[in-house]
């Protein structure tokens, strides 16, 4: 069939829906310029152009320039449901598969399905492109031209930019109720391509093309497809436009839907982003942790903060979270609301009458309330962008947030969370650090709660380097507390209750510092604490210095316990070797009090002794451990230690008992 042919069944010579099926029949791309051309008439766009979309879309990117016509002259309300419909098809049944198009490729060469990839195939989709290219091309390319099919990629970036066109063309009284529709295609689409940057670009320009922002555009990121722009020329008249304006509320509306898909999208975005070295995707904490403490960066080792600046990806991740924090300007979202959003626990999302949100407190995801107030702390403590923001103070907002985020022990989960939402809060701990605000709890239950969760988080979070971001945090707070009894209470309970040997390792270490500090700072008796009187250690050593059990020397998680014993022994040696505080805390008469020698120091001997004993009697080959806790040469290892450390305290007990 011939171009002519084309031109030669142009409606009125037949009728629009016979002339549709012609074109779906027939239409290649050799005749796409030949439809561009008869797509300028708006008669004929606004009548078949809706039914061209799922035509067009296959011959991508070659069709791009009539997809943009059926934008800007088709029925735009007609338009943007099939559009919808289409992105729905490209969110539909793949739950679970977040891989790009290229990840699909490499695993299309190798079957049907990837290894690891339980989800359907991309051929599961409502629109199949290749078989519906297949069905309904002319004989020549079905008769042996190869086709390959538009990427996902591809296809989500030029709906959206269609849909960017055809939302400012509708005018009818309730507006917003065809952008709820877009979005609720929008977001399971995009959660399982937020793994390119160009997709996002799409949404960040959608956004701004209906909010009516109006920022210069980045230059197009690096992809293997170049877009147009869309086209907003000679944009046609809504031919089922309402004579009146639109309903007093609706802009309102639609700016609240607006900021309710943003914490959408930037939810998914960083829910995609792959691990930087040992740190989340957008390592949050760790770079505040180097500005606020220069001291302590490892010399010669590149900083997380040079990378950011000096590695495009990582530079991109930062202008992506950038444009997301710029929308939020743009739409007058007020971070008052968000942070009020993310302190309360999540609430089921209410609906008006028309079926949108109520109120800005109705956004769905509260996830991506967060990651969009931490984005913003980012930009001021990281950036210095000049914003307003609400003061946050480690009591009560800070506590309100990691209860809601983190919860508690009893609601289980605790450090299970995903590492970019733990990195999130976490850094918006440093920053109230940063900025000195601490505030003051409602009681001590309060405090002794914030504690709890940032110590189980930093006992149970599979990271280490947020483990070690929690563990700080926790620390810090406490010995900020100017109460040095309810400091001493909460150590003294976490030794006693918590079921963590870690967590009783960073106790030691709490009470350590806390002794070191005030030995430091109270020379004098006005200046004297809790913790430079024999109150501090008495309190404690029913917990530090018990009997082991026996029975432990045959257990398989001995190990578990060794770091425990040797900070409780590294510990004891620094309170009988130093003078000053030997003195102090009394630790000679502690000492007899306790029958630490007997009670504690000997039995730990005997038990590190039939440990070892067992362990040079055991079948497996010392040979075979790897350095690994729980393998026999490791734990004989640990128990070298132990010996020594056991030595060294014996020896300072012995100096003092003297004195």
């Amino acid at each position: 069939m011939s171009d002519n042919a084309l031109l030669e069944a142009l409606p009125p010579k037949t009728d629009y829906l016979t002339y549709l099926t012609i074109l779906e029949y027939n239409l290649t791309v050799d005749r796409l310029p030949t439809l561009h051309n008869l797509l300028q008439d708006i008669t004929l766009t606004t009548n078949i152009g809706w039914d061209l979309v799922h035509i067009l879309l296959p011959l991508l990117p070659a069709s791009e320039s009539c997809l943009q016509d059926v934008a800007r002259l088709g029925n735009p309300r007609e338009v943007i449901l099939k559009v919808t419909e289409l992105l729905e098809s490209l969110g539909d049944d793949i739950d679970g598969d977040d891989e790009t198009d290229e990840d699909l490729t490499q695993e299309e060469d190798a079957g049907p399905l990837g290894e690891h990839d339980k989800s359907p195939a991309p051929t599961d989709l409502k629109y199949d492109i290749a078989s519906n290219y297949a069905n309904h091309a002319s004989p020549s390319i079905q008769s042996g031209k190869s086709f390959t099919p538009p990427s996902r990629v591809l296809q989500f970036q030029v709906l959206l930019n269609m849909l960017s066109v055809l939302h400012p063309r509708i005018k009818t009284e309730y507006p917003s109720r065809f952008l709820s529709t877009s979005i609720q295609a929008i977001v399971p689409a995009y959660a399982h391509l937020a793994s390119e940057t160009t997709v996002t670009d799409a949404v960040v320009g959608f956004i701004r093309s209906v909010s009516g922002a109006r920022r210069p555009q980045l230059p197009p990121r690096n992809s293997s497809t170049t877009l147009r722009r869309p086209d907003r020329g000679q944009v046609a008249p809504d031919p089922e436009a309402q004579s009146g304006p639109s309903a007093p509320e609706e802009t309102e509306v639609q700016i609240r839907l607006l900021c309710s898909f943003l914490t959408h999208i930037i939810e998914n975005y960083i829910r995609c982003l792959p691990l930087v070295g040992e740190a989340p995707g957008l390592a949050w904490t760790i770079r505040l942790q180097e500005r606020m403490n220069p001291a302590k960066v490892v010399p010669r080792r590149q900083t997380y903060t040079s990378m950011f600046t000096e590695d495009e990806t990582l530079h991109q991740r930062d202008t992506i979270i950038g444009q997301l924090v710029a929308l939020t300007r743009d739409l007058l979202f007020d971070p008052k609301e968000l942070l009020s959003l993310i302190s309360e626990p999540e609430i089921q999302t209410s609906e008006g009458s028309e079926g949108v949100p109520s109120s800005l407190s109705a956004i769905p995801s509260h996830t991506g309330a967060l990651y969009l107030f931490a984005a913003l702390q980012v930009s001021s403590s990281l950036f210095r962008a000049p914003l307003s923001l609400p003061q946050i103070n480690i009591f009560p907002n800070h506590s309100a947030i990691l209860e809601t985020f983190i919860g508690d022990e009893a609601m289980g989960g605790v450090g299970m969370q995903r590492d970019t939402l733990i990195d999130a809060v976490l850094f918006l701990g440093f920053s109230s650090l940063d900025e000195k605000r601490i505030g003051e709890p409602d009681d001590d239950l309060q405090f002794n709660k914030y504690l709890q969760r940032l110590s189980l988080l930093s006992a149970n979070i599979p990271s280490p380097t947020l483990r070690y971001h929690a563990h700080i945090l926790a620390s810090t707070v406490l010995h900020a507390h100017p109460s040095d009894h309810v400091r001493l209470s909460f150590i003294r309970d976490t030794l006693e209750h918590c079921p963590y040997e870690n967590l009783k390792v960073s106790a030691v270490g709490w009470l350590k510092d806390e002794i070191l500090a005030a030995t430091a700072n109270g020379k004098d008796e006005e200046e004297a604490t809790l913790f430079t009187s024999p109150t501090a250690i008495e309190s404690v050593a029913p917990f530090l210095f018990s009997a082991p059990d026996v029975a432990e020397s045959q257990s398989e998680d001995f190990g578990t316990l060794i770091p425990f014993y040797l900070a409780i022994l590294n510990f004891h040696y620094l309170l009988c070797s130093s003078p000053l505080i030997a003195q102090s805390l009394d630790m000679a008469t502690v000492n007899r009090k306790y029958t630490i020698e007997e009670t504690f120091i000997t039995r730990l001997e005997v038990l590190s002794g039939e440990v070892k004993k067992r362990g040079l009697q055991s079948e497996a080959p010392l040979e075979d451990g790897d350095g690994e806790e729980g393998s026999h040469l490791f734990i004989l290892s640990e128990l070298q230690l132990l010996d020594h450390a056991i030595s060294r305290v014996r020896g300072a007990m012995a100096a003092i008992a003297k004195v």
